[in-house]
């Protein structure tokens, strides 16, 4: 008996994992982001930050990237203290490419913020038909920017705060992201003018936050934002669900009662000088508008009554 035929059989534990028969190449490998025709040039540095990332073809008549800045000596130089032993990949590179002309368009002039809505920020980076629709299978994917971003902060490019907690809705607020001094100067602008720049806006913009253009101004300025968005956050959601809540009242009840009821409740809310200003027929035009804005109108029959056993 030979050698190979003593040896045991491996042990291969039992199990219903199975690799699948779908392919796991990236769905989106050359993503591209350019701001529509419709969009008004960014003042100043931002401006200079956008054509210095994105030039428009002559021959063609679209715009195409200046620059590849994934190419740029800066990811080698602090590759390793990144955490990384190679470069980025073609789909990471292009991803990258891309991002940084859509960041620009999108952060706040005065404290460099970026709301991150990573489902849409990647529906903006997808394809579209003629239609101008997403197509599904050449989509990006939200995941993959959910990985990019905490490698963009490794690389001192970005800035991630904490997220808080909504404790009435029970989940996280929507998160934000601060471009820092080294994602502006791979862009290519002149710091100095940038600084000078955010400087008059945070005037502009003072709000009780005085001595603008040192840190703490900046980090007010950044805290104010944060505070406006959570409150914007907090009152946009709590009224959909007092709208929902009505909504579900009002649908149990006939026409006329639909009407009846919204017409009380317009009484109660509106500003006595806006009722004023009303005769019956725009009072019962604005009760019919507030019933179609519920979906509640002339084409919603009302559920049938809850039966009690």
């Amino acid at each position: 008996m030979t050698e190979q035929q003593t040896l045991a059989a491996p042990f291969i534990r039992a199990g219903r994992r199975r690799r699948g028969t779908h392919s796991t190449a990236c769905k989106c490998p050359e993503p591209a982001w350019f701001a529509p025709d419709d969009y008004r040039p960014l003042p100043g540095e931002f401006g200079h930050a956008m054509r210095r990332l994105v030039v428009k073809d002559r021959h063609s008549g679209g715009q195409r990237l200046r620059r590849s800045v994934s190419r740029d000596p800066y990811f080698v130089f602090l590759r390793k203290a990144a955490g990384r032993e190679r470069g980025f990949r073609p789909e990471r590179r292009a991803l990258i490419d891309a991002i940084f002309p859509l960041l620009v368009q999108r952060a706040d002039l005065a404290t460099w913020v970026v709301t991150v809505n990573v489902t849409r920020l990647a529906a903006e980076l997808s394809p579209r038909d003629e239609n101008g629709s997403i197509i599904p299978e050449t989509c990006v994917m939200p995941s993959r920017l959910s990985r990019l971003f905490p490698e963009l902060e490794r690389f001192g490019l970005i800035e991630m705060p904490d997220l808080d907690w909504d404790p009435v809705e029970k989940y996280w607020m929507p998160r934000h992201i601060v471009l820092t001094d080294r994602f502006w100067r791979l862009c290519g602008v002149n710091m100095d003018k940038l600084l000078q720049q955010r400087n008059q806006r945070l005037e502009a913009e003072a709000d009780g936050i005085i001595e603008p253009g040192t840190y703490a101004s900046i980090r007010a300025a950044r805290q104010l934002w944060y505070h406006k968005m959570r409150m914007a956050t907090l009152l946009r959601r709590r009224e959909r669900a007092v709208k929902e809540k009505r909504k579900k009242r009002l649908g149990k009840l006939p026409l006329d009662d639909r009407r009846s009821t919204m017409a009380g409740w317009l009484i109660r809310t509106l500003p006595n000088h806006e009722l004023m200003q009303l005769d019956a027929a725009a009072f019962d035009r604005l009760v019919w508008q507030s019933l179609n804005q519920l979906e509640l109108g002339l084409g919603y029959e009302p559920a049938p009554p809850d039966v009690v056993h």
